[in-house]
C-alpha cells in the first residue's frame, strides 16, 4: 500500500515538473526557430532570395518617421544635456579644484575624527573637529560669475574711488545679474526641453523601438512556421498548419500593436513644443544679459573720460 502511495507521489511530482517546463520549452523552440530563420535568410543574401513576409508599406513608413524622430530627441539631448551641467563655459582653474579636494579631504577627516572622539566618551568635541569649513552655499561656476568675483574681489583690493574701481563694481554687478539669468536659464531649459525630451525617448520611442524589435522576432518564427509547412510530410502537415496560423495571428497582432505605438511617436506635439520652450528660454536670457550690459555700457564709456581726465591733470 506505502509503495504504491509512494509511486503515485513520484508519478504526480513528475507530472507537475514536465508541466512546468512546457511553456519554457516554447519559448526555446520560438527563439531556436528565430535564430535558425535569421541564419537562413542571412546566408541567403548573395543567393537565392529567401522567402521573407513583407511588412505593409505603412509600418514602413511609420518606421523610416520613427527613426528620424530618435534621431533628433539623441541629437538634442547631446546638446541639451548641458543644461543640466553646472558648469559648462567656464573651466574651473586647477588651483580652485585642487582647493576644493584638499577641502574635502580635510574636512572627511575631521568628521572621522569627531566620530572617534564621540565613540572614546569625549566630551565637549572641539567645533575644529566637528566643523573645518563654516557652511556656505557653493559659488556658481560659470563665466559672468566668475568674472563677478573677479571684478568685485579687484574692486576691493583696488577701492572705489577712483575710475577704475568704480568700474569694476559696476561689472561685477553687472556680471553677478548675467550669471543669475544664466542659472534660471538652464534651470528652465532642464525642466522644459531637456527632461521632456528625454521622457520621449525613454517611454514613447522606447516603447516604439521594443515594439518593432517584436515584430522582427514574431516576423522570423512565423515565416519559419511556414517553411515548416511548405516541407512538412503528409502527416504532418496538419499540426504545420495549425502551426503557421497561430504564427500569423501572432504576427499580425504584434504589427497592429507596433504601428499603434509608432504612431503615438509621430503624432505625439510635444517635440515642437519643446523646441518652442528652448527658444523662449533662451530668448528672455539673452534679453537679460543685452539690457544689462546696455546700461552699464555708457557708465563704463562716462568713467573712462573721466579716469583720462584724471590722467591727464596729473600729467599737467
Amino acid at each position: 500500500m506505502a509503495t504504491s502511495q509512494s509511486s503515485q507521489s513520484v508519478t504526480s511530482v513528475f507530472s507537475s515538473f514536465t508541466a512546468s517546463l512546457k511553456p519554457a520549452a516554447t519559448v526555446v523552440g520560438k527563439s531556436i526557430s528565430q535564430n535558425l530563420q535569421y541564419a537562413k535568410e542571412s546566408s541567403s543574401l548573395f543567393g537565392e532570395k529567401p522567402d521573407v513576409t513583407e511588412l505593409p508599406q505603412e509600418y514602413r513608413d511609420l518606421e523610416q518617421k520613427v527613426d528620424r524622430l530618435k534621431y533628433m530627441h539623441e541629437s538634442l539631448l547631446k546638446v541639451a544635456r548641458n543644461y543640466t551641467l553646472r558648469s559648462y563655459d567656464w573651466e574651473t582653474p586647477v588651483q580652485e579644484t585642487v582647493t576644493d579636494f584638499f577641502g574635502q579631504v580635510t574636512e572627511r577627516a575631521a568628521g572621522l575624527a569627531t566620530t572617534a572622539a564621540k565613540a572614546a566618551g569625549v566630551q565637549n568635541v572641539p567645533e575644529t573637529l566637528s566643523r573645518t569649513r563654516s557652511i556656505k552655499d557653493e559659488q556658481p561656476r560659470s563665466l559672468s560669475h566668475a568674472f563677478a568675483r573677479a571684478a568685485g574681489s579687484s574692486a576691493d583690493l583696488l577701492g572705489t574711488e577712483q575710475p577704475l574701481g568704480a568700474a569694476l563694481r559696476k561689472i561685477a554687478f553687472a556680471e553677478e545679474k548675467i550669471g543669475e539669468a544664466r542659472l534660471k536659464q538652464d534651470a528652465d531649459a532642464t525642466l522644459k526641453v531637456y527632461q521632456p525630451l528625454l521622457i520621449s525617448l525613454n517611454q514613447s520611442i522606447g516603447l516604439a523601438m521594443k515594439a518593432r524589435a517584436h515584430v522582427r522576432a514574431v516576423r522570423l518564427h512565423y515565416d519559419a512556421a511556414r517553411g515548416h509547412l511548405k516541407s512538412a510530410r503528409p502527416e504532418r502537415i496538419e499540426q504545420a498548419r495549425s502551426e503557421m496560423e497561430i504564427s500569423e495571428d501572432e504576427f499580425v497582432a504584434a504589427v497592429d500593436d507596433a504601428m499603434g505605438k509608432m504612431k503615438v511617436v509621430v503624432e505625439n506635439p510635444e517635440p515642437l513644443k519643446n523646441i518652442a520652450d528652448l527658444i523662449a528660454v533662451q530668448t528672455q536670457y539673452f534679453k537679460t544679459a543685452y539690457e544689462t550690459l546696455a546700461t552699464l555700457s555708457p557708465e563704463i564709456d562716462e568713467l573712462q573720460v573721466t579716469n583720462e581726465a584724471l590722467l591727464r591733470n596729473t600729467k599737467a
